[in-house]
């Protein structure tokens, strides 16, 4: 695997993680209040959110890349 393919997929991996623990824990807080019951919500939250937010970062990565690429180094 190349490291480019290696770093994208990690890179993919460990933000849709941080992003889901966080907004997983902050939702069902918001919804719960804290708590026992807050806490396993948070942990089913993620544990469904993350693979989810994962493949949507390696399905949309790629076109949002390039779009990033067009918008920050316009062609002139």
């Amino acid at each position: 695997m190349k490291p480019e393919t290696r770093i994208a997929i990690l890179t993919g991996a460990m933000m849709s993680f941080v992003m889901s623990l966080f907004f997983s824990g902050f939702f069902t807080l918001l919804a719960l209040g804290p708590g026992a019951a807050w806490l396993a919500a948070w942990l089913r939250g993620l544990a469904i959110g993350w693979p989810l937010g994962f493949l949507l970062a390696a399905l949309t990565g790629p076109v949002i890349r390039r779009l990033a690429l067009c918008i920050a180094l316009p062609r002139r």
